[in-house]
């Protein structure tokens, strides 16, 4: 039976759940997958990747407008930290730069991931830098759901393989993404690796190259629904409603 947004948000231990989006190569999705599914599942997105394309830009934070950074005095005073909030687009805890140099162990990333969920009451979505790193890992063992785009290109598909192989025991959920006519070989790779270690797929994601040109903050999922984005929303609905209900 499927879950209601208010039902999968209550969580089924001591927190509310934790969503992770993970990917072991840049550019296959990721942040774009962490900002919509925060915006629809009511959750707070937890930005943990430090570059200059993160989700924290994009959603139109600038670090260097403020003095200090949210995440250094959550993880080096172990405060919960206050999300920013905003019109049409997810709550947000920002990254900065040099998180990169800053990292607290994954133990330590998971301890304050599972806390501040219990604390501010609300799902998080977390988007992790591309790679594994000790905020990824941690926030990957947090989860509940990690949610991996995969591109259907060799190189993608390879990043794919080597991160399922290396965490075969995580409740891992594969969306291939940017898809627009695979070839068959890319399709046949993709189902030996799902197959081999029985990971479930999420739905197809087709290939919006208009997304790559977009320069307002606001989700894409936001209502109004602009036209064009119709089968974009559609497939994030869908990945939402996957993300609910997986076990």
């Amino acid at each position: 039976m499927s879950k209601t947004l208010t039902e999968w948000a209550q969580g089924t231990g001591a927190r509310p759940p934790i969503v992770a989006c993970a990917a072991w190569k840049g550019g296959d999705g990721k942040s774009t997958h962490a900002r919509e599914l925060a915006y629809l599942l009511n959750a707070v997105l937890v930005d943990f990747d430090w570059d200059a394309g993160c989700s924290s830009r994009s959603m139109g934070y600038r670090h260097e407008n403020y003095v200090r950074a949210p995440l250094r005095d959550a993880f080096s005073k172990g405060r919960t930290p206050t999300p920013i909030t905003g019109r049409r687009k997810a709550d947000l805890i920002p990254s900065y730069p040099d998180l990169v140099n800053e990292q607290p162990s994954r133990d330590e990333v998971t301890d304050h991931l599972e806390r501040w969920a219990r604390e501010l009451g609300r799902p998080l979505v977390v988007d992790t830098h591309p790679g594994g790193c000790e905020l990824t890992y941690g926030a990957v063992n947090a989860a509940d759901t990690v949610v991996v785009p995969a591109v259907m290109v060799k190189e993608s598909l390879n990043a794919l393989e080597g991160m399922v192989d290396e965490l075969t025991d995580y409740p891992l959920l594969i969306t291939p993404n940017k898809v627009d006519s695979p070839p068959a070989w890319a399709r046949r790779r993709l189902a030996e690796i799902v197959t081999r270690h029985e990971i479930p797929v999420g739905p197809l994601v087709y290939d919006e190259p208009w997304i790559r040109k977009r320069t307002i903050n606001i989700a894409i999922s936001s209502e109004p629904v602009a036209k064009r984005a119709a089968r974009f929303v559609g497939s994030m609905d869908k990945l939402a409603e996957a993300v609910r209900n997986y076990e």
